[in-house]
């Protein structure tokens, strides 16, 4: 648009300095055509002198047409020129000064970034207890947390975030009621990473779930805890494969009646391999031994595991293989446009029992991987069993039948994008006990989630 009125300007000049000069130059040429033919007539010129000196007189005239529009148009062109550069030079000296402000800001505050989430939600549990008696009880629940990543250097990250919750390691919600009370906000992750070789980092404190093992569900461990100790990680690109070995301890319970508390120590290589641009496996094989024959069970334990008293009964050495097959545009060559479509599945056995101690899952995700606009969904399912010594009852997903081992469970999710960082979700669990009187358990919980 601004191009178009440039050009207008143009050609009202050239116009306006044609008609003028065309108005002059008639008045000019019927004044000197008179004189020609008078002469002509007094037989001083002949016809043909008259016609030569007419010609030359035309192009003489069209010779000072030209240097007059040449010389109009280069100045109105020079004075555009001037004014585009007097804009550029504008915009890069406000360029020049946003960059000087955000030079004089400290290198902490630059190296430093926020982000965060919350979600509402409303959550329907309908449940038989081993009495047959059937249960309702509907809750308002929040979750709110921030994060901040800060780098002391260039190999030297510090990760700290605070959420919602009431202490629980595997909960940040928090239930509307109790006449409207205060919400408790607590520490949720505190550690420092580094990385002192690009195929080497070390990782300790309170950390990140992410940061300590890959797992593709929610099986054994619940997608909220945030393990605490120290973690190294190894990782290894090549041309199609990258390999990956997370290696670990960790403090599970510190109990002054036992001499060394419950600690835990995992190993887990790992591989991902793209076939070609469409289809990728990702698979590890993870061995985890949890320390905790005679120790005291943790308040948040659930009593599922076998005890003696208020102590474990065993140790957990658990062997857990575990893959993802990715397809991207799965259903291409039927005109569906379909984005990703993963396959996963998990198995898990507990070495140190020799009954009640397996579990697996298995499911699929279909849709966008990230919703990132309006429209974008997903659909996923996971079928999920545990037997009552198979893992350690702290860590699988507390809305999987409460957290609890000794269970079966189908769980179906939708998600729908409302807009950029926001998204609707529903997640349903039909789940059952695999000990005693079933008690079946149907949990809905219909959310919607915002980041920022």
């Amino acid at each position: 648009m601004e191009g178009g009125i440039k050009m207008s300007k143009y050609a009202l000049t050239v116009l306006s300095i044609i008609l003028l000069v065309i108005l002059v130059l008639n008045k000019a040429y019927a004044s000197e055509a008179a004189l020609l033919k008078k002469l002509v007539e007094k037989g001083i010129l002949s016809q043909e002198e008259a016609s030569q000196i007419a010609q030359e007189a035309k192009e003489e005239a069209k010779k000072e047409i030209s240097q007059q529009l040449t010389a109009e148009v280069k100045e109105e062109i020079k004075k555009e020129i001037y004014q585009q550069v007097a804009n550029e030079s504008k915009e890069q000296i406000k360029k020049e000064v946003a960059a000087t402000k955000f030079e004089i800001l400290p290198d902490w505050v630059k190296n430093t970034k926020l982000k965060g989430d919350f979600r509402l939600r409303f959550q329907n549990l309908h449940e038989k207890n081993t009495s047959d008696i059937n249960k309702n009880t509907a809750l308002g629940r929040i979750r709110l947390r921030l994060g901040l990543d800060s780098k002391v250097n260039d190999k030297i990250k510090v990760g700290v975030g605070i959420a919602t919750g009431s202490g629980d390691p595997r909960s940040t919600n928090v239930s509307f009621g109790a006449t409207q009370s205060k919400k408790g906000v607590y520490l949720d992750y505190a550690y420092g990473k580094y990385d002192p070789l690009p195929w080497l980092s070390i990782t300790g404190g309170k950390m990140l779930l992410n940061d300590v093992l890959w797992e593709p569900t929610d099986l054994i461990w619940d997608t909220d805890i945030t393990p605490e100790g120290a973690v190294f990680g190894l990782s290894k690109k090549f041309d199609k494969a990258s390999l990956f070995m997370n290696t670990g301890f960790l403090v599970i319970e510190s109990d002054a009646s036992t001499v060394s508390g419950s600690n835990g120590y995992l190993v887990q290589p790992g591989i991902k391999y793209t076939f070609n641009d469409r289809v990728s496996l990702k698979s590890a094989l993870t061995y985890e031994y949890f320390q905790t024959k005679g120790t005291v069970a943790s308040s948040y334990s659930l009593g599922q595991n076998t005890k003696v008293g208020t102590s474990y009964a065993d140790n957990y050495s658990n062997i857990n293989p575990a893959l993802e097959l990715s397809i991207n545009k799965p259903f291409e060559a039927i005109n569906l446009n379909v984005e990703n479509l993963k396959f996963f599945s998990e198995y898990v056995n507990n070495l140190a029992v020799s009954d009640k101690s397996s579990g697996f899952s298995l499911g699929f995700q279909l849709g966008k991987e990230k919703l990132e606009k309006w429209g974008d969904w997903q659909v996923r399912y996971i079928y999920a069993m545990l037997a009552k010594d198979a893992v350690l009852d702290v860590l699988p997903d507390s809305d999987r039948y409460k957290g609890k081992t000794g269970m079966r469970s189908h769980e179906g999710v939708i998600n729908f994008g409302l807009g950029k960082n926001t998204f609707l979700g529903l997640d349903v669990y039909r789940s059952w006990s695999l000990v005693g009187n079933k008690a079946p358990e149907t949990l809905v919980q219909a959310d919607w989630n915002m980041k920022f």
